[in-house]
């Protein structure tokens, strides 16, 4: 099945947070030929390990945000970060993310407060439109993607992007090897 790549400045196919950012980073100079558009799909298809397969979409150029808690010390309270990794891997939680952000515990956010939190729904995360401040971390290769499917902020669309978009994101970390490749 062929996807449609649609305009997305209508905003109807993102979540609000997604579409501010993506507007406040044309606003900021970003050459808007980074966001290449959004695709539809059904609700039940939003799964990453089901859209890629149906849409003929190799899992290394589609992206998975991890929503994570992080404590400074164990009896800390949590602090908010994500993790941004094509969905050819996993992000290492307990390796590479606790020893780049320097934490004693990283932990998955519980849905509900991730989603509180973000403005985003569950399974249609999107590393684009987090609340400022949150630490995120994306995989260095990601930025060599010319044509990255990520989530748009809400289940029935998929964000289309330059990966390269990830380099005019104020706050950004990258790191090499951020995924383990998947079992």
């Amino acid at each position: 099945m062929t996807l449609e790549i649609l305009d997305w400045r209508d905003g109807d196919l993102l979540a609000k947070p997604v579409f501010d950012k993506l507007n406040a980073l044309v606003a900021a100079g970003v050459p808007e030929s980074k966001i290449l558009g959004v695709t539809i799909n059904t609700d039940e298809e939003s799964d990453t390990d089901l859209w890629c397969p149906k849409y003929g979409i190799p899992f290394a150029i589609t992206g998975n945000v991890v929503v994570v808690h992080t404590h400074k010390t164990r009896k800390a309270p949590p602090e908010f970060a994500a993790a941004f990794v094509t969905a050819d891997t996993r992000a290492d939680l307990n390796g590479v993310v606790k020893h780049t952000l320097e934490v004693s515990k990283v932990s998955f956010a519980p849905i509900d407060a991730a989603v509180e939190a973000t403005g985003m729904e569950s399974g249609g995360m999107s590393p684009i439109g987090l609340p400022d401040g949150w630490p995120l971390l994306v995989d260095q290769h990601i930025l060599s993607i010319p044509k990255l499917y990520l989530g748009s902020g809400i289940r029935p669309s998929k964000l289309v992007v330059d990966g390269s978009i990830f380099a005019d994101i104020p706050g950004v970390q990258f790191v090499s090897a951020l995924g383990k490749p998947r079992g």
